[in-house]
């Protein structure tokens, strides 16, 4: 979801930066929404996240797993991944496990796609 977002972004350029979003009435932002697949209400917290917004495919491949593969062979789920990961409270901590710690296994307590990831691996 998240490279959809992106790639819309990318796509559209100068015309609509994400900080725009919000100048745009409820119709043009539900068709953008539908455009992407996501929920208006996702676009919106995706926009204010801007490009913090996931940490996930870096998570995913320090797990051993392929973002690459994981969207190509289940895009629902890899959507979903995109979209948990978009919402989480905790990319700060995230990031800095990353960074700082990235042999830790403390992401487990806290990221919302544990399961998920847990079951791909």
């Amino acid at each position: 979801m998240i490279q959809s977002v992106r790639k819309f972004f990318r796509r559209v350029g100068d015309k609509l930066l994400p900080s725009e979003l919000q100048a745009l009435d409820a119709g043009q932002v539900q068709d953008i929404a539908r455009d992407i697949g996501v929920a208006t209400d996702d676009l919106y917290r995706l926009d204010r996240l801007g490009a913090q917004a996931s940490l996930m495919p870096q998570r995913l491949s320090h797990e051993g797993l392929s973002p690459v593969v994981i969207q190509a062979e289940w895009p629902a789920v890899w959507k979903d991944l995109q979209r948990v990961c978009g919402n989480c409270r905790s990319k700060d901590v995230c990031r800095n496990e990353l960074e700082l710690a990235p042999d830790a296994q403390d992401w487990r307590r806290y990221c919302p796609n544990e399961h998920t990831i847990k079951s791909l691996g």
